[in-house]
């Protein structure tokens, strides 16, 4: 199956690769020319409209992944899944908004079938999907106890200590780890939707529905 994934960094995009082929079984096909790079939630927000129109018109991928950090912004819930219940500081419900207008907008080309999205949302921060079996405080459940008494679990600088060793990682770090964790994870693909049940569990399940 051919996906383009798109990220806030390519190290974030190598490991979303990794992840796919956990929840497929097989590794997704590249797609040529499709190569992108995000730079921060702000980038990708603000790319993402024309990225979505991009890879529809000039590529033959059949699936798009999405995924960007949670940070402070307001957890998925599925209330906010009714038709009324989208929430403006949800970044989940931020992305399915931008991906529905974009899809308005769209022209009918020939021998071309919809463009599917799945989207992923790391709370507080990526790196806290890959520490899942390995530090047994990261997960949504804590991460919301922790909100509500409004004493976080861990911050984003603490999963980068503890992923990276450092908090200033360079890319090529960032992106071996990256990588490295996800190959471990994909081997108990499970553990991780369990533990994110909302940003990547959903996803997952979604990617999970194009091999029918």
């Amino acid at each position: 199956m051919k996906i383009v994934f798109f990220g806030e960094s390519p190290a974030d995009e190598a490991a979303l690769r990794v992840f796919t082929e956990g929840i497929l079984g097989e590794p997704p096909e590249p797609v040529v020319g499709m190569n992108l790079e995000g730079h921060g939630v702000t980038g990708v927000l603000r790319a993402l409209s024309g990225i979505f129109r991009g890879v529809y018109y000039h590529s033959d991928a059949e699936g798009l992944v999405v995924a960007v950090d949670g940070d402070d912004t307001e957890m998925h819930d599925p209330n906010h899944d009714s038709p009324a219940g989208s929430s403006e500081n949800c970044r989940l419900c931020q992305i399915r908004k931008i991906i529905v207008q974009a899809r308005k907008y769209l022209t009918v080309c020939p021998n071309r079938g919809e463009l599917r999205v799945a989207i992923g949302v790391a709370v507080p921060a990526i790196e806290a999907w890959y520490l899942v079996g390995r530090e047994h405080q990261v997960g949504e459940a804590a991460w919301r106890v922790g909100v509500e008494a409004n004493q976080r679990p861990f911050t984003r600088l603490e999963l980068k200590e503890l992923m990276y060793g450092t908090t200033r990682p360079s890319l090529e770090q960032e992106k071996e780890c990256a990588v490295r964790e996800a190959r471990r994870l994909i081997g108990n693909i499970g553990i991780i939707e369990t533990a994110f049940p909302m940003g990547f569990g959903l996803m997952a399940a979604e990617i999970r529905s194009w091999k029918s």
